[in-house]
Order: C-alpha cells, then sequence, then structure tokens
C-alpha cells in the first residue's frame, strides 16, 4: 500500500479550529497538505500519536511550506524530544500567516513505513 492522510478541519464556531490528522503507511517522510485554513491564525497545542507500525517515535514538524525542516523560516513548530506520544502547548502561542491558508505536517516516524499516526492541531483564526 501506499502513504494516505485523512485532515479532518472542524470550526468550532467564530475564531475556534481543530484539525485532526490520521494517516497510515506513514514512513515520516509524507506530508499531508492541510487545506481551508485561516491565511493567518495562531497554534494553541500540537499533540500526536504513534498508533501502530515499525516505528517507535514521531517527531512531528508543521510548516508553511513544503518540506519544512530544509527552511527554518517555514516552520511553524517543530516537536522537542520524539516519542510515541507527544504533547506540546504552545506558550506564548504561535503565530503563522499563510498565502493560502495552507501548512503542511510530517509525523518523522523513525523507522519504517508503515506506521499509523493521529496529530491534533488546535488553531485560533488570527493573531
Amino acid at each position: 500500500m501506499a502513504f494516505s492522510s485523512t485532515v479532518t478541519l472542524t470550526n468550532h464556531g467564530g475564531r475556534k479550529y481543530t484539525v485532526k490528522i490520521q494517516t497510515t503507511e506513514d514512513d515520516g517522510t509524507a506530508e499531508t497538505a492541510i487545506t481551508g485554513l485561516p491565511l493567518c491564525g495562531t497554534l494553541l497545542s500540537q499533540m500526536g500519536q504513534l498508533h501502530s507500525g515499525t516505528g517507535t517515535t514521531i517527531d512531528p514538524i508543521l510548516g508553511t511550506a513544503t518540506d519544512p525542516a530544509t527552511n527554518y523560516n517555514n516552520i511553524v513548530i517543530a516537536n522537542g524530544t520524539a516519542a510515541a506520544g507527544i504533547s506540546n502547548l504552545a506558550s506564548p502561542a504561535i503565530r503563522y500567516a499563510t498565502t493560502d491558508g495552507t501548512l503542511y505536517a510530517r509525523s518523522v516516524c523513525d523507522a519504517g513505513a508503515d506506521n499509523v499516526v493521529e496529530i491534533t492541531l488546535v488553531i485560533m483564526a488570527g493573531w
């Protein structure tokens, strides 16, 4: 099988958004485009869980362009310490700006190409 991702973007009314990204056959380098977001926003938290697969840890990264790790100006948040489950409360909250309302996420699994990962982002529209 090949990498697959599902993005569920929920607007909870007003400025509050939740993004759930579920991936299968994740090798850690595959990328998910999250579309439909506010052009400018504030990231409040990033959570992730490696559910199954060969990998033992994830080290997610979120950016404003594809492959954000190649240009640090594109990184919104990079996880600090790899683990099977991560929870990053952005304090202070992290502001981002895009030209088209799209962010790019990678799980960065440590091994294998058969991993199942879920990442949840909490975003508030505007700064």
